[in-house]
């Protein structure tokens, strides 16, 4: 049983990664965008397009980090559900209970990626908000 649900795991963490690698690409179009806008001259109407689509990115990012929070967390219960009812479960499987047993997903259980879209955030938004003056 716990070979299935390592099996399981695994094939959740694919599209765990592709989320995230699109949430990134998400993140880069939008600083690229409020990048281009500024070079170009923005308007109040652009700049307030941008501003959307960039919180947009990082709420979606942000949806993306609980879905993958809460693949860990799951996968946690699993292991935790097939030892109490008196299987044996490999050191491997108690020590991925240990790591990962945060009871719900929450931007607090990691807080360098919630940072990096705290700045990501701020990348998109400063240009455009507080630009520079020349």
């Amino acid at each position: 049983m716990e070979q299935e649900i390592w099996s399981i795991f695994a094939t959740l963490n694919i599209g765990t990664a592709i989320r995230g690698l699109s949430g990134l690409f998400a993140i880069w179009l939008s600083a690229r965008f409020a990048s281009v806008l500024m070079d170009k001259g923005a308007t109040m109407l652009g700049k307030v397009i941008v501003s959307v689509f960039g919180l947009c990115a990082v709420a979606m990012n942000v949806l993306f980090l609980m879905q993958a929070q809460a693949v860990y967390i799951n996968t946690t219960k699993a292991f935790v559900a097939l030892r109490d009812s008196g299987a044996e479960i490999s050191a491997n499987a108690t020590s991925f209970a240990n790591t990962y047993s945060a009871s719900e997903p929450a931007l607090s259980n990691t807080p360098v990626f919630s940072v990096m879209l705290l700045s990501a955030l701020a990348i998109i938004l400063v240009p455009m908000w507080f630009p520079n003056k020349k």
